[in-house]
């Protein structure tokens, strides 16, 4: 089958990636030195169909494996990558360029939590139950929802979670009986491969799971290819050619396209609270988090008090290697990233804005390194304020009230996750319910990914969809309703056989259940009974 995709379709594309490698192989290098340390062939449009045509092939005897198996699959996973978890770790630091203390606590640790929470929930998800039907026309029916797999399902995922995202959404994938094939980022392709590894290990056959290694290209073949749905997390742009492509062959795709949240810091903040939950949650994983708090909006009363107190925590970060144990803030994961950061800080600079506080970047380093800033006085057309900004620089505006704070939050083409910091949970949860967003958080950042029950998605151009949680599962099914009469000789009361005396019994049928008058109810009983019982018209 034809790709319906132009030639290439760039996996990582973000506001801040590079462009697609263009069909070269692709390689691993370390964001803190530009070493090259592994390269892997891109897979061919051929091939991308010859692994669909394998995974269609398996998928039929996967499906038909006891549930049983496929959770011990997740649990022993769980196992192996415990077992392995420092190996695991170094790859994604060395790799992705993320400190050590985050590949263990946001890629691992979560993935763990992840396959023991689907373990656990996917057979209250999929085990069927008889019920009764709901209305008093269908109450001799009994109802049965069942969860049928898609069939071969393709996850296209990205590089600056390259390990957590990608397998928190092949654990429902295959728990509910699909065959997966996932298309890592070109940037962080050896993640990609010690996830087939780990699978492997736990027992999943080579075709219910297979890894295609490639750039852009790989990609829209993919996207293109004859597969039941697509799962994709990257930018906009390319979230658009993929739902095309989808679309065109009526395929489902759920897409997480990123965001550009927002954090208001109401007036009965806990100042100092703020400034150390915002400034981890935008400069963790260099800022490279699509749920990080990238535009502040502080309430006058506290906004002096934030950004001198942003100013001093960032004054004492620590910027280096993630293979460091001392660095707090990383490389961006290529040099492209840090000129596009660069643009948009002085974009701002040139609009009237000014930079308040500044890390120091590593001194001589050959690394991809843009030292963490914090933007004031920025206007609300700079482009730090209306594109995603995908690394380690943060404006914070300042606003009048509430009402000011919620409509500038919602002046923006995404809506993926937003924070609110109030001492009063009760009134940052009220300004939360105005933000148009797929979540909010009230004083923390970036954890609604990482907490198993929580659904992961957002709206406008955030994305369709959603991931994690009972969602994920229910994105990887199709309900199929299996409805049974439990009296198979019992003609049904609206079936034909017309006659004046049946509309009358019909129409005495809807007074006794739907009229709000108790006596209308109880004198249309006889008419009911004799509908259900007297002879009608043979037929």
């Amino acid at each position: 089958m034809t790709s319906t995709l132009p030639p290439t379709l760039s996996t990582s594309e973000t506001t801040a990636s590079p462009p697609s490698l263009g069909g070269r192989p692709v390689e691993s290098r370390d964001p803190a030195t530009g070493e090259l340390w592994q390269s892997f062939p891109t897979t061919s449009a051929a091939d991308v169909e010859a692994a669909v045509t394998r995974a269609r092939q398996a998928q039929p005897g996967w499906a038909a494996t006891p549930l049983g198996d496929r959770i011990r699959m997740l649990r022993r996973f769980h196992d192996v990558l415990y077992r392995r978890r420092h190996e695991v770790a170094d790859i994604i630091t060395r790799e992705n360029g993320k400190p050590l203390a985050e590949a263990l606590s946001t890629e691992i640790t979560i993935a763990m939590d992840f396959a023991n929470f689907y373990a656990a929930e996917a057979p209250r998800f999929l085990r069927g139950k008889w019920r009764t039907g709901a209305t008093m026309g269908m109450m001799r029916k009994r109802v049965k929802i069942l969860h049928d797999p898609y069939g071969v399902v393709g996850i296209i995922s990205p590089w600056n979670y390259p390990f957590m995202l990608a397998t928190v959404e092949i654990f429902p994938a295959l728990v509910t009986g699909n065959t997966v094939l996932l298309k890592p980022s070109e940037f962080t392709p050896s993640c990609g491969a010690m996830i087939g590894s780990l699978f492997a290990e736990a027992g999943v056959p080579a075709d219910v799971l297979t890894v295609l290694q490639g750039d852009g290209s790989t990609g829209a073949a993919l996207s293109g290819a004859p597969v039941d749905k697509i799962f994709f997390t990257g930018s906009v742009a390319t979230g658009r050619k993929v739902a095309s492509a989808c679309g065109s062959r009526l395929v489902p795709c759920s897409l997480e396209l990123g965001g550009s949240d927002a954090a208001i810091v109401l007036a009965d903040a806990n100042v100092p609270h703020a400034a150390r939950g915002i400034l981890w949650g935008r400069f963790s994983n260099a800022g490279q988090t699509c749920v990080a708090p990238k535009r502040v909006f502080a309430h006058a009363d506290v906004y002096d008090e934030l950004v001198s107190e942003m100013s001093r925590i960032v004054g004492a970060l620590r910027v280096g290697a993630g293979s460091s144990v001392d660095s707090d803030v990383v490389a961006v994961i290529r040099p492209s990233s840090v000129t596009t950061l660069t643009e948009q800080r002085d974009d701002a600079i040139a609009r009237g804005g000014r930079v308040a506080a500044s890390a120091a970047a590593p001194v001589g380093s050959t690394g991809s390194y843009f030292a963490p800033t914090v933007l004031v006085d920025v206007p609300a057309d700079a482009k730090v304020l209306t594109e995603e900004t995908f690394g380690p620089l943060l404006p914070v505006v300042k606003v009048r009230d509430d009402d000011e704070a919620v409509a500038r939050a919602n002046a923006s083409t995404f809506g993926l996750s937003a924070s609110v910091w109030s001492r009063n949970t009760a009134h940052a949860a009220a300004v939360a319910a105005r933000i148009q967003t797929g979540s909010v958080t009230l004083n923390d950042a970036i954890v609604s990914p990482g907490m198993v029950e929580v659904p992961h998605g957002g709206v406008k151009s955030s994305g369709i969809g959603r991931t994690h949680g009972i969602a994920g599962l229910e994105e990887c099914v199709r309900p199929k309703a299996v409805i049974a009469d439990q009296f198979t000789g019992w003609r049904q009361a609206w079936w034909f056989g017309y006659s004046r005396e049946h509309a009358d019994g019909l129409d005495a049928f809807v007074r006794l259940a739907h009229s709000k008058s108790v006596l209308e109810r109880l004198a249309a009983i006889p008419a009911v009974v004799r509908l259900l019982f007297s002879p009608r018209r043979p037929l």
